[in-house]
Formats: C-alpha cells, sequence, structure tokens
C-alpha cells in the first residue's frame, strides 16, 4: 500500500516544499502571487488517458496464481466543486464516470482454462486537497470508487478435450481511489490538468466450473486494480466579467509569469512503477498460444537533468535525461503448476528524451519521447532448473505532463512513461516463454532552473 501511495505523497511533499516558501525563514521556493486567479466555484470538464488493469485470480482447490494484465484508452467526465479558503489552501469534492477501457482474456500456460477481466466503465466520487500557487494548484485526492468488470474463470480446452464453456461473472464492484494531481490555468476560466489515479476494486468470489465437468466447482476470487493517467480540460463557472468561449484560450497571450524556462536544469522526482510485463509461450499439450502476465508495482525514483529552448514565446522544444531506481520484482508460481516459477526483477532505469510543448506562461503543457534503458532479471525456474538471466535491456519511452513554476527558479512536475525494453527468450526444456518487458512509471518530480 505505501508503493501504491507514493505518487500522492511525493507531489504532498512538494507542496508542502512550497508552502514553506511563504515562512521568514530563506527558504529556496516562493509562490507565485494569487492574486487575480479565483479556483472558487462549480466547474464542469472532460478527460482522456491511459488505464492500467492488474488482475489477480485464485481457486479454491488448486493451488498457483493466475495473473492478467492490460493497457488501455480511457475518457470520461468530471464534475466538481472547490473552496478556496485561504489564498495558498483548497479544498473541494469531485466526480467523474468515463470508460475504462481495459479487456484481456488469455489461455492460462499448460491447463487451457480461459482467465481475463474487463472493465466497462467507473466512477469515481472524490475528495481533494490542494495547494495553490496562484494560476496552478498541487492537490492529492481520495475516496470511493465504483467499477463495471466481467471476469472470467474456466472452460478447459485442449486438443483432445472440449470441456464447456468458460463461466463469465459481471458485477459492479465498491473499491477506493486515491491520487494525485497537477492543475493549472489556461485563462480565467479554462484550465488543464494532469492527474494519476490508483484504483482498488476489492474480491469478487464465485463459483465456476474451472475444468468444466471434469474437476466440479471451485470458488474462484478476484482481486482487481487499475491505474488511470489522464490529461483534462475544465471550465469553471463564475468569476467576473464575461465568460470565454474554448476558442479564446488559443489566441490568449501566455499568462504572466517571473519564471523564464529557457535554459539548463536540474531536479529530482519520486512515485510508482508499473509492470505492463506479459509471457506468451506455453509446453506440453499447449506448445504456443498460452501466456502469463507479470503483475508488479514499486518505487521509482531518480535524478534528472536537461535543457528548454523557446521557439516561440508560447513553443518550446527541450531535451532531457534521467537515471534513477526502479524496484519492481514479481515471483510467479504458476496456476496448477507451483513448481514453475515465473520471476522478473528490475534495479534501475534511465532515459535519454526530447520534449516538445507550449507554455502557458506559469506551466509547460509536453510531449516526451526517447530511448530508454532498464537493468532487469527474467526468467523460469523449475525446481534446481532455470533459466534466469539479468541483462541491461534498450528500447523506448514516450509519455508526457505538466510543469507548474513554483517563483523565478524552481517548479513542479507530474509526468508518466510508457517504456518498452523489448523481449527475452526464455526455456527450461519443454517450458518456453518470451518475456515482453513493458513499464509505466509515473511521477511526481521538483526542477531548479540553473543560471539566470
Amino acid at each position: 500500500m505505501k508503493q501504491i501511495l507514493f505518487g500522492g505523497a511525493a507531489l504532498l511533499a512538494l507542496m508542502g516544499m512550497a508552502s514553506a516558501a511563504d515562512m521568514p525563514a530563506k527558504m529556496p521556493l516562493k509562490a507565485a502571487p494569487a492574486i487575480g486567479y479565483d479556483w472558487n466555484g462549480f466547474y464542469l470538464g472532460g478527460y482522456y488517458g491511459t488505464s492500467i488493469s492488474q488482475t489477480r485470480a485464485t481457486s479454491s482447490v488448486t493451488p498457483g496464481t493466475a495473473q492478467v494484465n492490460d493497457t488501455g484508452i480511457t475518457v470520461g467526465v468530471t464534475v466538481g466543486y472547490n473552496w478556496q479558503f485561504d489564498p495558498r489552501w483548497l479544498v473541494g469534492i469531485e466526480g467523474d464516470i468515463g470508460y475504462l477501457g481495459v479487456d484481456r482474456t488469455e489461455q492460462d500456460w499448460d491447463d487451457g482454462i480461459l482467465v481475463g477481466a474487463r472493465a466497462n466503465w467507473y466512477g469515481t466520487a472524490r475528495a481533494r486537497f490542494g495547494y495553490v500557487t496562484g494560476p496552478s494548484v498541487l492537490y492529492a485526492t481520495g475516496g470511493a470508487a465504483f467499477v463495471n468488470l466481467r471476469e472470467v474463470f474456466g472452460g478447459l480446452t485442449s486438443p483432445a478435450v472440449i470441456a464447456g464453456p468458460a463461466t463469465e461473472v459481471s458485477t459492479t464492484r465498491l473499491g477506493w481511489t486515491a491520487g494525485a494531481g497537477i492543475e493549472t490555468k489556461l485563462s480565467r476560466n479554462w484550465s488543464t490538468k494532469t492527474e494519476y489515479l490508483y484504483i482498488d476494486a476489492g474480491t469478487n468470489s464465485f463459483t465456476a466450473n474451472v475444468f468444466g465437468a471434469i474437476g466440479g466447482p471451485q470458488v474462484a476470487t478476484f482481486e482487481n486494480r487499475f491505474h488511470v493517467i489522464k490529461t483534462g480540460l475544465n471550465y469553471h463557472f463564475g468569476g467576473p466579467g464575461p465568460h470565454e468561449g474554448i476558442f479564446d484560450i488559443f489566441n490568449a497571450p501566455p499568462l504572466p509569469s517571473d519564471h523564464n524556462w529557457a535554459g539548463f536544469y536540474v531536479g529530482v522526482n519520486a512515485g510508482l512503477g508499473i509492470s505492463n510485463a506479459h509471457a506468451p509461450g506455453g509446453e506440453g499439450a499447449f506448445p504456443t498460444g498460452t501466456e502469463t502476465d507479470q503483475n508488479a508495482t514499486g518505487f521509482a525514483g531518480g535524478v534528472q537533468v536537461g535543457y528548454n529552448y523557446m521557439v516561440t514565446r508560447k513553443w518550446f522544444v527541450g531535451i532531457e535525461g534521467d537515471f534513477g531506481s526502479l524496484a519492481l520484482n514479481s515471483a510467479l508460481p504458476e496456476w496448477n503448476d507451483t513448481g514453475r516459477v515465473f520471476s522478473m526483477k528490475t534495479n534501475w532505469y534511465g532515459t535519454a528524451r526530447a520534449r516538445f510543448g507550449t507554455t502557458t506562461g506559469p506551466a509547460l503543457l509536453y510531449f516526451t519521447a526517447g530511448g530508454a534503458w532498464v537493468h532487469l532479471t527474467d526468467g523460469i525456474t523449475i525446481g534446481a532448473l532455470s533459466d534466469v538471466a539479468s541483462k541491461t535491456a534498450g528500447g523506448w519511452a514516450v509519455g508526457g505532463g505538466t510543469e507548474v513554476a513554483l517563483d523565478a527558479r524552481w517548479s513542479a512536475r507530474l509526468e508518466s512513461l510508457y517504456i518498452d525494453v523489448g523481449h527475452t527468450q526464455h526455456a527450461v526444456g519443454a517450458v518456453n516463454a518470451d518475456f515482453k518487458e513493458r513499464f509505466t512509471v509515473v511521477r511526481a518530480g521538483l526542477n531548479l532552473k540553473l543560471g539566470d
């Protein structure tokens, strides 16, 4: 749980450092004036982003665990209310509902059963607590979550036996969610945000004919966890003056800011690493077409250095490199074959990327892409036999985020990176698997501008 909530805790730590700037002692951070930026009142918006599912399934008689993960697209709508009770702080409530977009069913390793989960839609009802820099808000959020799920288990199929369909159960589960985000003004009425939510949909148990009519019923138990990384656009009602249309924000000049984004910077980051790894392969009656996934979450954190070049007043390009810990560790005793252990562990990662985006004045909104490297160990162990190897794998990374000024020298950011470092083939006797090494990193960061 500590690892899951680390991204929110890291952002809260940044909020605390920023608020310390208002103390009489000489501190490195001093927030931009809040005059002219009113966050009070109702708002309505929409969002899009990435959804990641991590499902764990067990059954009452058969030992071992089946894991499934998937990555999809999420879109939805948001409504909320802010109360800015102090120039530097606000609280609020927010609700959203949307399409979750994850759907994956796989044929388990050498048993031929189907195991999978599909999330159709979800909603949350959350509180928000944020630190206000003036044109931006750094916030933590948490509350209730609802997820509509369809879970699949069973349906033994082999070249010789067809033992009936899998058991499918559809439910709407009540769980909880926690996360963090950065929201920044585009104009008086419009704002954009980058947000991460972790959703725990709890557990669900149901009776399933896992092996069809052959083995009799078992109780299947599913645990479903989701990660949602989204970019949103909100319209804030009220306030003095005429209301702005959506096209007004494209022609508006940059908002005032004392932060010069051009030049070199250094910084630190901390957050969450998520495994999206799959291992297709097979053995015995199922030499191909079966699969086992590697679910894991863990700490990700390190340092970054970069350079920004302002092409125009509103557009910039840059380069950035980072290096840090990526602490993911999965050792999966396969369902109905616990002597077969599929393992994956990561130690560190680094990237070298280009950045491209626009500035509102007090904030950068950007995409990023480039090379990535991960030091990892993965493979198969069966008793005293194993094919487990360590390597530094190279590939690519793509992502984006929001970075906001805290004063003339300091800035805070929230970003995500999807990392693909290829695949590794492992085999022990007739057991083979092609480990596809995919990861997502969600992290909060603090940067110091160098020079003038």
